[in-house]
């Protein structure tokens, strides 16, 4: 049996990876489970996410160690920040400058790339139909499989694929006792197999080689991942089990934290005003320890602004109230993102305050009156030239002296639908017609500013890709700092 840990909601309207019904996904927060970690690490191999919490995973380091030593197979995708199994090496950035330095590169023999072609891995594109390689080079996006590489490799390393003209370590596979670490320091390795190429074999090759981990099937005589999956599709075995709350207590402990959030609100509200003028605002970033939002804290080029870490699993909602600036980063675990919603909804009481909200939040769940609508990420417009009907607005809008058309036109996940009076900037048009928002700000429906978009920023930035994110990230800092009420009075 295979699990493969996730980060929460796939990302819409992706297929699902899984072959088979071979591979179960299960909500990497289920490791905080007693009972539900042992049956994850009862499996024969496991498969992280490229999604998923490096903090969280950090914490069982040892267990998911001894799961590799007896004999379980682990697939690492995604660029690793912070080791959370003995052995692994920390991603680098690639200083790339065309296609080609990013080009992947067989270097030794696996059972997981057998017969594929390694250019088949270079480019992807959602112009439909099946193309050479040639057109690729045409109409392709470089950089998906790969945009950075590998050092300080364990011993004993094999690299598999390289990256760029060096062939610089971008795959490799370790041992460690009887079992076997194989990382992808790219997007999710099991994404690239495709039925239109030589890729698809990649995902029966990998179900093969994760299944032969723990020959013994990893059972513990316990109840298996599976055993649930028959039901209805329900996956008992890695279902998180919550403590059992009455209706009653659960609706007065809503109350109780919400009276908090609100008193506490006031209060931090009241020591902002007393704070020196011409003080930075403080800026939060919410997260929930993926690579990508780690690796933007860290960036040098940032720093300036001072991006104070708010770590979902662990913050106490009640820290939003002493923020000036909330930034909601994209793509974030719902059920964490769930706890915050008050202490959100209460920062949007707040007029000194600016709430910032990236893509694939699900808004349209939590923010009052703002409906969404689904519409399929565009990644490839700029090496067709399709017009994929990103429209600016309000060209005499003060927000345009911090946004270019650059920064706000790379891609989106979708329309929104916000409340009258909201200015909408970006917005999209099909066949003539104006269909949804893609960005805008509301300064009129609740006492804070607002913005929110569908675009990603945070989370292309964090995976060192896409220079129009960098762009709209830097852009979004600039505003909030040079517009914050305090910004240019002096003492």
């Amino acid at each position: 049996m295979i699990i493969r840990l996730i980060g929460g909601t796939p990302m819409r309207g992706q297929a699902d990876p899984s072959w088979r019904g071979a591979i179960t996904d299960a909500d990497a927060y289920d490791l905080t489970n007693d009972a539900a970690r042992a049956r994850i690490l009862s499996a024969n191999a496991l498969v992280i996410s490229g999604s998923v919490d490096h903090l969280l995973l950090g914490r069982y380091r040892e267990e998911l160690t001894a799961f590799v030593r007896s004999g379980g197979r682990v697939l690492v995708n995604g660029q690793v920040v912070k080791p959370f199994i003995d052995g692994l090496a920390v991603w680098r950035k690639l200083e790339f400058r065309g296609a080609q330095d990013v080009r992947p590169h067989a270097v030794s023999e696996h059972p997981v790339w057998n017969g594929i072609d390694d250019r088949d891995l270079h480019y992807r594109t959602g112009v439909p139909g099946i193309h050479s390689y040639e057109r690729l080079e045409e109409i392709g996006v470089a950089g998906f499989y790969g945009r950075g590489y590998h050092l300080d490799l364990p011993e004993g390393a094999q690299v598999i694929t390289g990256i760029g003209s060096y062939r610089l370590p971008l795959d490799y596979a370790y041992r460690i006792g009887a079992g076997e670490v194989l990382v992808h320091g790219g997007n999710d390795l099991e994404s690239f197999s495709d039925d239109g190429y030589s890729t698809r074999v990649l995902g029966p090759n990998l179900v093969a080689w994760l299944e032969a981990g723990r020959n013994d099937g990893g059972q513990d005589g316990g109840t298996s991942v599976h055993d649930g999956a028959q039901n209805g599709g329900t996956n008992a075995a890695v279902a998180r089990v919550l403590p059992a709350t009455a209706p009653a207590d659960a609706a007065v402990a809503r109350a109780a934290r919400d009276a908090r959030v609100s008193r506490e609100s006031r209060e931090s509200r009241e020591s902002r005003e007393s704070r020196a003028p011409g003080a930075a605002p403080r800026i939060g970033l919410l997260h929930c320890g993926a690579f990508q939002p780690l690796r933007t804290l860290a960036d040098p080029a940032l720093a300036p602004y001072r991006l104070e870490s708010v770590y979902l699993p662990d913050a106490d909602p009640a820290v939003l109230a002493d923020l000036d600036v909330v930034l909601v980063s994209d793509r974030l675990h719902q059920g964490q993102l769930e706890r915050f919603v008050p202490a959100l909804l209460a920062a949007l009481e707040d007029p000194g305050k600016t709430v910032i909200v990236l893509g694939e939040n699900k808004v349209e769940q939590w923010l009052p009156g703002v409906g969404y609508t689904f519409r399929p990420t565009v990644f490839w417009k700029w090496r067709t030239g399709e017009d994929n009907g990103t429209r600016l607005r309000l060209p005499e809008d003060p927000m345009w002296e911090f946004f270019t058309p650059w920064s706000v036109s790379w891609h989106h996940h979708g329309l929104l639908h916000p409340r009258p009076g909201a200015r909408s900037l970006v917005v999209m048009e099909e066949d003539g017609a104006e269909v949804g928002t893609l960005m805008y700000v509301d300064e009129v429906n609740q006492p804070a500013r607002l913005l929110v978009t569908t675009m990603d920023p945070v989370y292309h930035h964090g995976s060192g890709f896409m220079p129009g994110a960098s762009q709209l990230l830097y852009s979004l800092l600039r505003w909030v700092t040079a517009t914050h009420p305090s910004a240019g009075k002096h003492p």
